[in-house]
């Protein structure tokens, strides 16, 4: 087998990919730990483009991050990002393209409401001038959805489907 790159651009594409993952495992952590300023700075500055459908469209960090504070930074609102099967649809020097499937799970204690989500990132990344990757673009696509209501003697499903209900 012969390889067209040398040993140093194979072993900087691995750290590429390294730096990208754990970039996006920092991100789902700070949401479950309720951090925007981590969540903050996982983003490029500036104009971003994220596209969370039901929960909405946003072209700065900033406003996606109030809305993230609005909806899951309370004591009641307990979740759980899982990422799973990553994989690099495009990496260059500055850039990279990938599909992260995610099991999200939120379970909110006052409205008694347990929410189970599947589905998969699409997501952009820039390298930064200091070699820092960030986030520029970011969608996630629902697959799977189950609602249930814990509030009586025993759960109730309330909606399960492959998309949120309107």
């Amino acid at each position: 087998m012969k390889y067209t790159k040398t040993t140093e651009q194979r072993l900087q594409q691995l750290e590429d990919k390294q730096s990208i993952l754990e970039l996006k495992y920092r991100y789902l952590n700070a949401c479950d730990e309720k951090q925007p300023e981590v969540v903050t700075n996982c983003f490029i500055s500036g104009e971003v483009d994220i596209n969370f459908g039901h929960i909405g469209q946003f072209n700065r960090r900033e406003d996606f991050v109030a809305v993230f504070k609005d909806l899951g930074c309370h004591d009641h609102i307990v979740d759980m990002h899982h990422a799973q099967n990553p994989v690099f649809l495009e990496l260059t020097n500055n850039t990279a393209k990938t599909k992260i499937n995610l099991r999200f799970q939120s379970i909110n204690t006052k409205d008694k409401l347990h929410v189970q989500l599947g589905g998969y990132y699409l997501d952009e990344f820039e390298k930064q001038r200091d070699g820092q990757w960030l986030i520029s673009k970011s969608a996630f696509i629902i697959n799977s959805v189950s609602m249930s209501d814990f509030s009586g003697e025993y759960s109730k499903v309330v909606y399960s489907g492959n998309c949120m209900p309107d």
